[in-house]
């Protein structure tokens, strides 16, 4: 099985003492940032995580990035060069931070808030063709979060890989939003991944976000969020709370 620790956290306003784990990379790229809270929430609870998971102190830890398409360090994949075993992954929601890291291969997870779907031309830019079938006759809430359920896989996918953007989500052709997570075709030029496991991954949603569902006009939406994991191992994903 692959284990996959994760850790979920409200996307709330940094403390000194979140601040003070980052290292100075971290810190100059959290002040590059017009709202820095995501950066610098995740990556204290990735240290954090680590830490646990390490028994080191969050700030002993070293994390390097290195884009493996244009060579920056300033942007892609986050590695741990003193523990080339252990793989993270982290990721921004709407309301809510996801990090995550396993023994068991390369790793990279999701979330995303049901809101984060709602625009016309999600389909246009993110499904294949044979993926749109899956959506029809959901609307609202129901079309969003399984909007956002397709995202979220397409980008854990592509996050283990390391590919990110680079290439087209279309190109990641997953199991509809009901169907067990799989990813079903790869048809970018890039290498498909030689093994790889995908899991959903069922998040609190009560974090205390500033929503009051019981507000007339309140939107659901905004606490609605879901995630995924995959992992680059032919084994199935076991998920627990780090």
């Amino acid at each position: 099985m692959s284990v996959v620790l994760t850790r979920v956290v409200p996307l709330v306003e940094p403390t000194a003492a979140d601040r003070s784990l980052l290292d100075a990379g971290e810190t100059a790229r959290a002040d590059r940032r017009s709202d820095p809270r995501p950066f610098v929430i995740g990556h204290a609870a990735l240290r954090r995580l680590l830490a646990d998971h390490l028994t080191d102190s969050p700030t002993a830890i070293v994390i390097e990035r290195r884009c493996p398409t244009c060579g920056s360090d300033r942007h892609g994949k986050p590695t741990l060069p003193d523990h080339p075993g252990v793989h993270v992954s982290l990721s921004y929601g709407e309301g809510l931070v996801l990090v995550a890291l396993t023994e068991a291969g390369e790793l990279g997870v999701d979330v995303e808030s049901a809101r984060s779907a709602d625009f016309g031309g999600f389909d246009r830019v993110t499904l294949a063709d044979v993926e749109r079938p899956a959506l029809d006759g959901l609307v609202g809430e129901e079309l969003l979060l399984a909007r956002a359920r397709l995202w979220a896989r397409k980008e854990a996918v592509l996050k283990a890989t390391g590919h990110g953007l680079v290439v087209d989500p279309r190109q990641v052709v997953v199991s509809g939003p009901t169907a067990p997570p799989a990813l079903v075709a790869w048809t970018a030029t890039q290498r498909r991944p030689a093994a790889l496991a995908l899991a959903d991954l069922d998040l609190d949603l009560d974090l205390g976000l500033d929503v009051d569902l019981g507000r007339p006009g309140a939107d659901p939406t905004s606490r609605a969020h879901v995630g995924a994991i995959a992992v680059l191992a032919d084994s199935p994903i076991i998920a627990r709370s780090g």
